[in-house]
């Protein structure tokens, strides 16, 4: 199996895939120095394993990313880097013919990405999608942090005597 590395650079040229059999596979690493995540949240040091295989409407793309953020803990508002993982999977499908160069049908679903006229799939916006979702919604600077204990209390300790029978039902059916 051959790993191909792409440093700074997110765009591959998939001609090649894309007139391979179905169930082709290749594979890359790549690794960004900085990835813009929205308009004040910056990522750093990037690094994701990719999988792209071959499929009958066009590529899926799979696999991991690891991505470093400087956050701020919503205890003690302390500024902390820290380092998130999470894997991936999105289709991409061909906007051309790679054999006619003939226009195909934009696909209706908006969740799938497309791989331009000259064959190149980008990855940017999926890594960046992807790198967004990783970060936690509640940063926490560590099991040290100064700051205050959370108010909130995790769902199954809140009891509500109004929902009981539910509860009741609830375990019955389990």
């Amino acid at each position: 199996m051959r790993v191909r590395h792409l440093e700074n650079d997110t765009i591959i040229n998939v001609a090649q895939l894309l007139k391979a059999p179905v169930g082709t596979e290749r594979y890359f690493t790549v690794h960004l120095d900085r990835l813009a995540l929205d308009s004040d949240l910056e990522g750093s040091d990037v690094d994701a394993s990719v999988r792209l295989l071959r499929t009958s409407n066009g590529i899926l793309a799979t696999g991991e990313l690891r991505v470093s953020a400087h956050l701020t803990c919503v205890r003690c508002l302390a500024e902390f880097d820290s380092r998130y993982s999470e894997t991936f999977e999105a289709e991409y499908w061909p906007t051309v013919d790679v054999l006619t160069g003939l226009p195909l049908p934009e696909p209706e679903d908006e969740e799938i990405f497309t791989i331009d006229k000259n064959h190149h799939l980008d990855l940017h916006e999926l890594l960046r999608q992807y790198a967004i979702l990783a970060l936690p919604t509640y940063p926490v600077c560590g099991p040290s942090c100064p700051g205050p204990e959370s108010l909130w209390k995790p769902e199954e300790e809140v009891v509500d005597a109004r929902l009981a029978a539910l509860q009741a039902l609830l375990d019955e059916r389990a």
